[in-house]
């Protein structure tokens, strides 16, 4: 998902470049990535999606330098990507990834806003509207990102801010366990529009009906552990 800046020009078409110029990349052959350096400990696909988003942040930063109307256009950009048996989240912005689990829900995404970098006796509301990173405006970004172990029934919830300021964490979990993912993807936006609907509101939701668990992921070496701990200490 992406979300074009408010108060830029062209917001909405470098929305239109990160959603285009990101799918492209992660489509392209494996070895489009396997030529770049690997940064720390990323599993390959969490980097070929980092890669992706720096490619996405190129294309616009490129083509607001060749058009005035476009100059100083950016995007949020809030993705997912699924491995066998993992979820990975990559983020710029403030357009947040939710994974709903067990009935609970954790936030994926780190916001870069200011509000979010300032201590919390000093936090200012408006200051959440002000973002701190985003993709575009610079030759470079920096993503954040995270890996996990996903489950069968886990949801993944990513929304705009214009849906999550006006929706609670609460809300949209009761509504990704108790619809489809399209009728809770429409109930989210209509619930954000009745609260005001003062900005772009937008939602996708995704639900994991089955998962292949790899010999050697995450899930499988902490199965192992825990059995070869209970087989040293059983009398």
């Amino acid at each position: 998902m992406a979300d074009g800046m408010g108060g830029h020009q062209a917001g909405e078409v470098a929305s239109a470049l990160v959603v285009k110029s990101l799918s492209d990349f992660i489509n392209r052959a494996e070895e489009s990535v396997n030529a770049m350096p690997s940064p720390g400990n990323l599993s390959t696909r969490a980097h070929r999606l980092l890669a992706g988003i720096e490619w996405s942040n190129r294309v616009v930063h490129q083509t607001s330098a060749e058009h005035d109307s476009y100059r100083g256009m950016g995007s949020t950009v809030a993705a997912v990507y699924f491995s066998d048996d993992t979820v990975i989240a990559a983020n710029v912005g403030d357009s947040p990834i939710y994974l709903v689990r067990n009935g609970g829900i954790n936030l994926l995404s780190v916001a870069h806003t200011l509000q979010a970098d300032l201590p919390f006796d000093a936090q200012v509301p408006f200051m959440g509207n002000i973002l701190t990173r985003a993709v575009g405006p610079k030759k470079a970004v920096e993503a954040d990102i995270c890996e996990l172990n996903c489950f069968k029934g886990d949801r993944l919830v990513i929304c705009s801010d214009g849906l999550s300021t006006k929706v609670t964490p609460k809300e949209i979990t009761e509504l990704a366990i108790t619809h489809s993912p399209a009728s809770s993807c429409r109930a989210m936006v209509q619930l954000a529009n009745e609260r005001g609907g003062d900005d772009n509101i937008s939602a996708v939701v995704l639900r994991v009906t089955g998962v292949w668990r790899r010999h050697g992921s995450v899930f499988a070496k902490w199965v192992d552990r825990m059995r070869r701990w209970l087989e040293s200490v059983r009398i």
